[in-house]
């Protein structure tokens, strides 16, 4: 019976000893909020995240309030030469090329668009998957980092088999009570480290959207030179006939017809150029959209993105505000300071109390058992820690200020290609192609008046078309540099890892006391 009532008074000291650490610590973390605002960053972060990763990227509407400078309305494109109808009948010398424009702003009926290759990148993209994960991982780990000890039970006895000696007999129970708050401490830690990770997931899906627009009008332009090669090459195919008739008629020369042939393997090589980059840019796109599979098919898309000017102050201004790879280095400095906050409570010794119950065989009673202890901080005042993490602090501030030097930078290099594809485009637009189309069309009157021969007008025709080849390849330029800096600089879908490589290390600090 006494043995009985030892073991029941000793699952009262368990249950009280638990419920002690319990209450106490539980008490602690709820009370306790995280440094600085991890919570509510965390949650506008997987925000953010949950929204975009549902949609494909909206292209931004640059407005006066943004802070975004912008020029004035670009010109509508003059009219450009159409392919189609350079020629009428093989038995005319040659006739007047209509002035119809080239409409590079229509779109295909049939094909994939940018937001559809957008939406698949966001689903299928495997570094955005990683990134999650990696985001997850962070997670498991902070909660981890928080949990209280387990106490530890266990049973003693001596005297056991001695003869002629009274056994003793009973049970313990001890728990490790963590004080400072250590705990709680080591989850605003990870929770700013959880913060730094979801930045970076946001600032990958940014990469990989810029990347998908950027081969998406790479692949566009190709393309479309494509479309135009093809148009120009039945023209070109027909100068040839021109010239055998004018053989045959004896008003033409056999270098007529060579240089008709030479305009025709041009044309031809043109062509086959054009697919070997459309079909190298579309491997590149279905790879960053993560369906490598995928089967070429045309795109739906136009390459008239906007084009008026950008000016560095306002979009670096821009990109400072906005920019994921920024935010995260900054929740990296709150992750910094909440660490050294942490290594400088490290020092508050941890109690460690024990109950014990047991009973005595030579006198027939029970006793108790009580121990209290705690590591006292001479030798180890954890002053390497501390240490270690102030210099952790600066460096991380520092970070901040080289990654917005490296911002500046970066954004020199786009800024100046944008403004030389936005030159481009305008005098293009402005004065190159209206010139070929007059030049021309004052060649076809002549040769109608017989006052030139026909290598001018073939030399003409070819000025015109590789005039819009190199305006859909500026095209290309502008929207490409459009892309870059919509997607705030964040490039590299598929080169950037987002991980994570920290552990628990924090909670086994905190338990040691030492």
């Amino acid at each position: 019976m006494q043995a009985r009532i030892i073991i029941s008074s000793l699952g009262a000291g368990l249950f009280a000893i638990g419920a002690v650490g319990c209450s106490g610590t539980q008490e602690r973390s709820v009370a306790r909020k995280p440094v600085g605002e991890t919570a509510p960053a965390i949650a506008r972060a997987q925000n953010v995240s949950k929204s975009r990763q549902s949609k494909a990227i909206e292209l931004v509407d640059f407005q006066d309030d943004s802070g975004w400078q912008s020029g004035p309305d670009a010109p509508p494109p003059p009219p450009l030469d159409s392919a189609a109808d350079v020629v009428d009948e093989a038995s005319e010398e040659i006739s007047r090329l209509p002035a119809e424009t080239l409409d590079l702003s229509s779109s295909f009926s049939d094909g994939m668009s940018l937001e559809a290759f957008q939406e698949l990148a966001l689903a299928h993209n495997p570094s955005i998957q990683q990134a999650s994960a990696a985001a997850n991982k962070v997670g498991g780990i902070r909660t981890q980092v928080g949990l209280r000890p387990n106490p530890t039970v266990g049973y003693f006895g001596e005297e056991i088999g001695n003869d002629g000696a009274a056994g003793l007999h009973g049970v313990f129970a001890s728990q490790t009570f963590v004080r400072g708050d250590k705990l709680a401490r080591n989850q605003d830690v990870i929770g700013h480290e959880e913060q730094v990770v979801l930045w970076q997931v946001e600032a990958q899906r940014y990469r990989v959207r810029t990347d998908i627009q950027s081969q998406f009008y790479v692949a566009l332009a190709a393309q479309e030179r494509i479309r135009l090669a093809r148009e120009f090459l039945s023209v070109a195919k027909k100068g040839v006939t021109v010239a055998e008739d004018r053989l045959n008629a004896d008003v033409g020369t056999r270098p007529d017809i060579l240089q008709s042939e030479i305009q025709v393997n041009e044309v031809e090589l043109s062509i086959q150029r054009a697919e070997f980059d459309f079909e190298a840019a579309w491997k590149e796109l279905v790879a960053v959209a993560g369906v490598p599979d995928m089967q070429s098919s045309p795109l739906a898309g136009s390459l008239d993105t906007p084009a008026f000017d950008r000016d560095l102050e306002s979009v670096y201004s821009q990109i400072e505000a906005e920019s994921p790879l920024l935010k995260a280095a900054e929740s990296k400095v709150r992750r910094a300071k909440s660490n050294l906050h942490r290594q400088e409570i490290q020092p508050i010794p941890n109690v460690t109390g024990q109950l014990g119950l047991g009973y005595d065989d030579g006198t027939g009673d029970g006793f108790a058992n009580v121990q209290l202890s705690l590591p006292v901080p001479v030798h180890n005042q954890n002053q390497g820690n501390i240490s270690a993490a102030y210099s952790e602090l600066c460096e991380a501030s520092q970070n901040v200020q080289r990654i917005r030097m490296q911002i500046r930078s970066a954004l020199a290099r786009v800024i100046r290609n944008h403004q030389s594809a936005l030159a481009t485009v305008e005098r293009y637009r402005s004065s190159i192609i209206p010139r070929a189309q007059e030049s021309l069309e004052l060649l076809l009157e002549a040769q109608e008046a017989g006052e030139i021969d026909f290598l001018r007008v073939l030399t003409a025709r070819r000025t015109v078309f590789d005039v819009n080849q190199r305006y859909v390849l500026a095209l290309a330029e502008l929207a490409q540099a459009n892309a870059q800096i919509d997607g705030l600089l964040l490039t590299g879908g598929l080169s950037n890892v987002v991980s994570y490589e920290g552990g628990d290390d924090l909670r086994g600090q905190a338990l040691s006391g030492q």
